[in-house]
């Protein structure tokens, strides 16, 4: 006999995460949005700017931008080879966040200290790579909820089965 939880999470499969096939074009996307910026930022001469007293923190977002690509890349190969994968979705996501946050920093230091073309292209080629920002949140909810509900069924169908066992008369495994 089949319980109605057990057919309710059967029935959440079917409503769940599109396919593999589909998902992994996605993820695969964010590794080529972001790699556009590493050009850009090697262009700029963060130490030419401290040398000219700029901040010195400068230097350290520069590096971080240049590590956070390959951290993001990282993150997205991963998640195109496992898309159903919660927890290396939100890294993604995270890793992403965190290299637009200190790209639109540096950016007013380009603006400032080197050039204001320079500072546009790299904030267009921001903006490009933080598109698959809203495709990432939505797919870490997607994830988050899916997950949730079939905790839930499983939490439902294990209660059940305790009050089955524990029932007068219940054969005992």
């Amino acid at each position: 006999m089949i319980s109605a939880t057990f057919l309710v999470f059967l029935l959440s499969q079917g409503q769940g995460l599109p396919p593999d096939w589909e998902l992994k074009p996605k993820a695969e996307k964010v590794v080529g949005d972001v790699a556009r910026l590493r050009p850009l930022l090697e262009r700029i001469q963060p130490a030419v700017w401290t040398a000219a007293g700029a901040p010195a923190a400068y230097e350290k977002q520069w590096q971080d931008c240049l590590d956070g690509i390959a951290h993001v890349q990282d993150t997205a190969n991963r998640l195109a080879a496992q898309p159903a994968r919660l927890s290396v979705a939100v890294e993604t996501l995270v890793r992403l966040e965190a290299l637009l946050e200190h790209t639109a920093s540096l950016t007013q230091g380009v603006r400032r200290y080197q050039n204001p073309a320079v500072a546009e292209i790299l904030e267009s080629e921001a903006a490009a790579a933080g598109s698959s920002r809203a495709w990432l949140r939505e797919h870490v909810q997607e994830l988050a909820l899916l997950r949730e509900q079939q905790l839930s069924a499983a939490e439902s169908e294990a209660q059940r089965c305790r009050v089955e066992l524990h029932r007068p008369g219940a054969r005992k495994p």
